[in-house]
């Protein structure tokens, strides 16, 4: 099913942009090999993966039917070579795959194809299918979708089908208000999710924004969801985050999964993020606490991070970052120092250490190490290669070394066709 709705939007967007006067082309693509030893079954294994990742945009389309058309393409391929874990030496996926265009003076847009649907009670449900969104004035619109759940290559069902719709009122980017309700159905037409829900972003100042969201879910009559957040930026040099969050994990899974039966009922943080930059450019000081509670008991997670830029144009950059997470029943204490250092305009090395130490011991050890150095170079303008070094000991394996080589290219062209 996934694979032919793939191919049926892809060549609706072939004849939709058939009568193009010009188009704009953006394409990236990054491969990385690397090799490393996988130990399993007493026996230590060689394996090498070459993974390619793949986006292409094409925009500025002018063709019959739509105006501001554009086509977006992303997805991956994998061959491994040596002996693969699952003894699949080829995988891929297409992760999007859409046409979109707009007509009516801009009132009316469609996307067609693979996509996420953000906003509301959607949460980012990725999707084959329509999502038509109607702008009927004055800030307010309309917005729904329509579709097959994608299940990823890795990730368990998502469902059968899927619908939603919204309703919505936006002053700008930064201040909108939606009222939604989303339904996904998994196997012999079960319910999966049921839930409705108010999400609101508002900027009450240039220095004060609040958002929102409360999910309920209509299935279970309790709220699955709730979030919200204010951010103050007085400065600067100043940026200030108090938020709130409940999550009900066992409402995100299907109601006839027996794993469902076993996630916590209720999950709450709450706590803030602070960003300090005492010095412009040069010093950047983030921190953050939050206060955990489920139905163990409370814990909390705190961490800090600082970074620092010295030379011309910030060419030397040197940084420490920790974290504490205490949960009942478990929890660590992270530590992490990295630097870049700049060495021509083309360039750089990277060097990464983190080690965590465990409240709890795991395979009778506590204590984990992980290091990387890399080297970047920009071979061209659109072109960067970079080969990368890891070492790394943990509660799963004694010591193993891997090499990751990088290769992106990230360049757009233009492209000017005149018809007739």
């Amino acid at each position: 099913m996934a694979t032919k709705t793939v191919v049926v939007c892809l060549a609706v967007l072939v004849w939709a942009s058939g009568s193009a006067r010009a188009e704009t082309v953006t394409a990236s693509s990054t491969t990385i090999v690397s090799g490393q030893r996988d130990p399993r079954d007493g026996t230590v294994h060689t394996v090498v993966p070459f993974l390619e990742l793949v986006s292409l945009r094409a925009s500025d389309i002018n063709s019959a039917l739509f105006d501001d058309t554009q086509i977006v393409v992303s997805g991956w391929g994998e061959a491994v070579a040596g002996d693969p874990r699952d003894g699949k030496s080829a995988l891929g996926d297409v992760d999007v795959a859409y046409v979109q265009g707009s007509t009516w003076n801009r009132r009316v847009t469609l996307r067609a194809g693979r996509q996420f649907v953000f906003p509301g009670t959607a949460g980012n449900v990725q999707l084959d299918g329509l999502a038509p969104t109607l702008r009927v004035g004055a800030g307010f619109g309309l917005s729904g979708f329509v579709g097959v759940p994608v299940t990823p290559r890795f990730g368990y069902s998502r469902g059968e089908f899927t619908s939603g719709a919204r309703a919505f009122w936006s002053r700008s980017y930064e201040s909108e208000v939606g009222v939604s309700i989303l339904e996904i159905l998994g196997a012999g037409r079960h319910v999966f999710r049921r839930d409705a829900g108010v999400d609101a972003r508002y900027r009450i100042l240039d220095s004060l924004a609040l958002s929102g969201l409360v999910r309920w879910s209509l299935a279970e009559t309790r709220m699955a969801e709730a979030d919200a957040a204010a951010n103050w930026q007085p400065c600067r040099y100043l940026d200030v985050t108090g938020d709130y969050r409940r999550t009900a994990p066992d409402l995100f899974l299907p109601r006839y999964s027996i794993f469902a039966v076993f996630a916590q009922e209720t999950r709450d943080e709450f706590g803030g993020y602070l960003s300090v930059r005492p010095w412009l450019r040069r010093l950047d000081v983030q921190g953050d606490f939050h206060q955990v509670h489920d139905a163990n008991g409370w814990g909390w997670n705190t961490g800090g991070k600082a970074s620092l830029r010295l030379g011309s144009g910030g060419g030397t950059r040197l940084g420490v970052e920790s974290r504490r997470l205490k949960i009942p029943g478990g929890g660590y204490l992270m530590g992490r120092a990295f630097a870049w250092q700049t060495i021509t305009t083309k360039i750089r090395v990277v060097a990464d250490f983190d080690v965590y130490n465990l409240d709890q011991r795991l395979n009778g050890q506590n204590r984990s190490f992980f290091g990387s150095g890399s080297l970047v170079y920009d071979v061209a303008p659109a072109w960067r290669a970079v080969l990368t070094g890891m070492d790394n000991v943990t509660p799963y394996t004694t010591h193993q070394i891997e090499g990751l080589l990088k290769i992106v290219y990230d360049g757009g062209h233009v492209v000017r066709e005149v018809t007739q």
